[in-house]
């Protein structure tokens, strides 16, 4: 997925979410996620439009496009190549807020991390429920969830996580993409395929509102 495939699927997916905060905030309680995120990261311009999303004002959801060195910092600081198409989206919008959704917000770049960092009582507790499965579950990523690299901002209303494993590569030699759900782990084909469902699911939610 090109540069240009990601300013046609972030608009399509800001038009979406903006068009749905007001159905959300009208159906209490109005879980925007968007607090989450201002609490946890007040200090980063990103707050600032959610700050902006709350108050009904936003026109655009994302963010300026990241540097060329914000992307290798980051790179270098977690000891990881980053995603190409998951660098495309970087190259457009780093960083994006889809207000109501379970996972709310994709972090700017500078602020992804090792899932250990913020939430090791998270990695702890997926490694923990291993211990009742009657399967060989020593490969499973839920046991090195500490190392894995998350994406996504602080989660919502369900504990959602979309994260990266270093561990594991797909077909194309890249870092898997993982979405962490209450009920799991499961790897997803690419960052991309995370976006297009987000969209498939804010507009699936946009239409049940307008049928009541």
């Amino acid at each position: 997925m090109n540069e240009q495939d990601w300013r046609r699927l972030l608009t399509d997916l800001n038009q979406a979410c903006l068009t749905s905060i007001p159905y959300i905030v009208a159906n209490p309680p109005p879980e925007l996620g968007m607090q989450q995120f201002v609490d946890r990261h007040a200090n980063s311009a990103m707050a600032q439009v959610a700050i902006s999303a709350m108050a009904g004002h936003a026109t655009w959801l994302g963010m300026p496009p990241a540097t060329q060195v914000q992307i290798t910092s980051a790179e270098q600081r977690l000891g990881v190549t980053l995603p190409s198409t998951y660098t495309a989206f970087l190259r457009v919008s780093n960083g994006f807020l889809m207000p109501g959704q379970s996972t709310s917000s994709i972090l700017p770049v500078e602020l992804i991390a090792h899932l250990g960092d913020d939430h090791a009582d998270v990695a702890r507790f997926y490694r923990e429920t291993l211990d009742t499965w009657p399967a060989e579950v020593d490969d499973y990523v839920q046991n090195r969830l500490e190392g894995t690299i998350q994406l996504s901002g602080p989660p919502n209303h369900r504990p959602e996580f979309v994260l990266l494993d270093p561990q594991e590569k797909s077909s194309k030699g890249e870092v898997e993409v993982v979405k962490l759900v209450h009920e799991g782990a499961e790897y997803i084909d690419g960052f991309e395929q995370f976006m297009e469902l987000q969209l498939f699911s804010v507009n699936y939610g946009l239409r049940l509102y307008q049928e009541k």
